[in-house]
């Protein structure tokens, strides 16, 4: 009898594996989303994710797009997956998402909002695509775990506060398209020590670099150093600021970054060409001064 019952168990847990599973048991998405015009746009979340997925297509259309406020304040999230079909990321998207770790924006991407990654406080790696042409306001501030970045190709103006609070901030690359800083854009970035602005940036806002906050308002913060060409609009802002200025040409400006900072960056091979070329040239100008040197000095022995 209790082979026969083992036996029947058995048979019925096979069985059981061949079954769909029911309903309500199948995991349902962390998102929600509505649909328009045959086009798929996030809406929200459920639950506590951790980590999300967002498909390039729900119900057979295209999603493209992350409504405002949708991750707004989704504190457990720490990873999120973007398709490329996104063209745009709404204000406050991910607003104090504090525990998101990275954020990969892909090229298809056009628009991001205001604040979008404000207070993303364990953010350490950020990639943007060069399709944007802005940077917004507040876009990462308060991002106290980010190290480096690098401004997208196509940015022409980083908007006010964008990075202002970034403490951890020690490196930025300012791209050659970039036309304008707001107001307080790398305001109270503690770490950062110097910042190369291309000579294309002629509007650059009020405490846009090298201020910190003190009891009695803000001030030039101390050891930070501007640089750039010596006839672009950033050594005006250097002068009228008391910020200190170094003029560095775009091709070699990363050795002078690096006198400041102390920190070894990568230097292109065009930069090295032309340091090794000049430091060629003075080696042949010195040794062909003291061959003069030397023949004038044994002709005056000859004579005497």
């Amino acid at each position: 009898m209790k082979k026969f019952v083992s036996t029947l168990v058995t048979v019925f847990s096979a069985v059981s594996l061949l079954l769909p599973l029911p309903a309500e048991s199948a995991e349902e998405p962390q998102y929600e989303y509505t649909i328009i015009n045959n086009e798929a746009t996030i809406t929200g979340y459920k639950g506590e994710p951790v980590y999300i997925d967002i498909p390039e297509t729900i119900e057979g259309c295209q999603v493209v797009e992350l409504r405002d406020n949708a991750f707004y304040e989704c504190s457990t999230l720490r990873h999120i997956d973007l398709p490329d079909t996104l063209i745009k990321i709404g204000h406050h998207c991910f607003y104090a998402c504090s525990a998101l770790e990275e954020i990969n924006v892909p090229e298809s991407v056009t628009d991001i909002g205001m604040g979008c990654f404000c207070g993303c406080t364990e953010l350490s790696s950020a990639s943007l695509p060069d399709t944007l042409t802005s940077l917004p306001e507040s876009c990462f501030r308060s991002c106290t775990s980010l190290g480096d970045f690098t401004v997208p190709a196509g940015v022409t103006r980083i908007g006010a506060f964008c990075f202002s609070s970034c403490t951890s901030l020690k490196n930025v690359s300012l791209s050659s398209s970039l036309k304008g800083v707001g107001d307080c854009s790398f305001y109270m970035c503690s770490s950062l020590k110097g910042v190369y602005v291309p000579p294309s940036v002629s509007d650059i806002g009020l405490c846009a670099f090298g201020y910190v906050p003190t009891d009695n308002g803000a001030e030039t913060a101390r050891d930070f150093v501007l640089l750039g060409d010596g006839g672009s609009p950033v050594r005006d802002y250097a002068r009228e600021n008391h910020i200190t200025f170094t003029d560095a040409s775009d091709t070699v400006h990363a050795f002078a970054i690096q006198r400041i900072t102390g920190e070894r960056r990568p230097i292109n091979i065009p930069s090295v060409l032309i340091i090794a070329g000049a430091a060629l040239l003075i080696a042949a100008f010195i040794f062909v001064k003291r061959k003069n040197s030397i023949s004038s000095k044994a002709k005056i022995n000859k004579n005497r």
